[in-house]
């Protein structure tokens, strides 16, 4: 059975098991959290209203690459920053 559930301002399909990558969220490693359920898709009637979920680790994200170009005035700035990460495990009910 499959959930849509919302982390953030974002929502994600996820499954009981299942690994995602979503925005940082407050908390140390191994520790449970709740997530709301948005929707559930499958034949189960009764459908949780929250989902737990437990934090894996903390990473970061892969490297962003801005450029800023001003043309004739020999202006050139590139840099790019990484976004914080929290890796969650999707727990069985």
């Amino acid at each position: 059975m499959s959930f849509v559930i919302k982390s953030g301002a974002r929502q994600y399909i996820v499954d009981y098991g299942q690994q995602i990558i979503v925005n940082k969220i407050e908390g140390k490693e191994n520790d449970t959290i709740k997530l709301d359920v948005l929707f559930a898709i499958g034949d189960d009637s009764k459908s949780p209203k929250t989902i737990s979920a437990k934090i894996v680790k903390h990473q970061k994200g892969e490297k962003l690459r801005v450029v800023k170009y001003k043309n004739k005035s020999n202006y050139h700035r590139q840099y790019g920053p990484r976004q914080h990460e929290t890796v969650l495990e999707i727990l069985s009910k």
